[in-house]
């Protein structure tokens, strides 16, 4: 049996999670494949090894599309909707970088059943390479 997300009522202000994610060349091409967005920078190798960056990188959007997983399977989990959501790159994020988000529960709206949780997203390196908030409404009670 799936287990249910946590509702409003079960998320205190503070609530947060944390999880490593690491970024390999399948979640890349499986991205540009499902967007279309095959800017080579994100996927080809000659192409990245001129740019600035002199090497591949991830989509940002990959980034917020983990988050979005994270809400809606795991903080605060199954039944969650996303209505809103706002995502800031910082740093570039290589494939093959481990990349840690702390998610945490910084605003509830109970009249409403939103809440507001924002993100964080470091490298291995502790480098912070994104942040953001999505609000949310959690699940409901059964």
């Amino acid at each position: 049996m799936t287990k249910k997300g946590r509702t409003l009522a079960e998320l205190q202000m503070g609530d947060k999670v944390e999880i490593e994610y690491k970024i390999d060349d399948s979640h890349v091409m499986s991205f540009a494949d499902a967007t279309g967005d095959r800017n080579p920078l994100h996927v080809d190798d000659e192409y990245a090894k001129a740019s600035p960056f002199g090497r591949r990188v991830a989509h940002g959007v990959l980034l917020s599309g983990i988050v979005s997983g994270i809400l809606g399977m795991q903080f605060p989990g199954l039944g969650t909707v996303a209505r809103e959501m706002y995502s800031k790159f910082m740093q570039p994020v290589y494939i093959g970088d481990t990349v840690t988000i702390v998610a945490e529960v910084t605003e509830r709206k109970e009249r409403a059943n939103l809440c507001k949780i924002t993100f964080t997203v470091a490298n291995q390196e502790g480098v912070k390479v994104a942040k953001g908030y999505a609000v949310v409404i959690p699940p409901l009670q059964d």
